[in-house]
């Protein structure tokens, strides 16, 4: 199974029925063409190679080199499985295209946030129980040294703290992903301006400093472009009708 299901299945419809015409071959030297007849040039892709190089069209343009591989459709054999992908190693081969292999990616994003978010309120729920423990007149080393007790004390402050934790989630779901949130987080530019201006502080927390994205400059909110993911499926692809023709010919 593919790490890049959406992208695998989009391509499997685009390329279904596709067939290799060999437009030049002269050793290392090749110039191949993937179409569906039917369908003309729509879903078309060309593989051209020559030693060390190979370049991949499909509506965006990739070239790959590396000194140590002479055909680097070996290249491509080596470092992925018949019908998979290596997009991580492959990316480094990358010679011209380069501004194409990575973007912004909006569910990245929706994951850090959400990772950040169970990251607060675990935190939230320990202060809660401390502080309940400690207006109960038990001291830091006691509930250090008992985690039963942390764990009552958390229990009797779960109801207020699941009424905190709803209203941080929803104020996150106004402010980054309702219809009439100020910011299109499609776009980077704009997510970046959400999670500057993002702050929230719960109903009744005392606590000294709202809830807001500290360390967001941190997170990788880049991923593999679906064009890039395109082109390595497709050269995947490529070099396995490549290889069944060979093999068609040689029986």
């Amino acid at each position: 199974m593919s790490d890049y299901p959406e992208i695998a299945a989009r391509f499997a419809r685009n390329t279904a029925g596709h067939q290799m015409v060999v437009l030049h071959e002269d050793g290392l030297y090749r110039h191949l063409k993937f179409l569906n007849p039917e369908h003309g040039s729509i879903g078309s892709f060309q593989l051209i190679t020559w030693p060390y190089n190979l370049v991949i069209k499909a509506g965006w343009t990739f070239h790959f080199d590396i000194n140590a591989t002479e055909d680097m459709f070996d290249l491509f054999r080596r470092t992925a499985p018949t019908g998979q992908i290596n997009p991580g190693y492959w990316s480094e081969k990358v010679r011209a295209g380069r501004e194409e292999v990575e973007g912004y990616d909006p569910d990245r994003l929706k994951w850090e946030i959400a990772t950040t978010i169970a990251q607060w309120m675990r935190d939230d729920l320990d202060i809660r129980a401390e502080k309940h423990g400690k207006k109960l007149g038990f001291t830091q080393r006691e509930l250090n040294a008992r985690p039963g007790l942390r764990k009552e004390l958390a229990r009797q402050v779960r109801q207020e703290w699941r009424a905190a934790n709803r209203q941080l989630r929803k104020a996150v779901d106004e402010h980054f992903f309702s219809d009439f949130a100020d910011y299109n987080i499609e776009y980077e530019s704009e997510a970046r301006r959400a999670l500057s201006d993002f702050s929230f502080r719960p109903e009744g927390d005392d606590s000294e400093f709202p809830h807001y994205f500290a360390d967001w400059h941190e997170w990788r909110v880049k991923g593999y472009t679906p064009g890039f993911l395109h082109c390595c499926f497709a050269i995947r692809q490529g070099i396995d009708l490549w290889d069944a023709a060979r093999k068609q010919v040689a029986a």
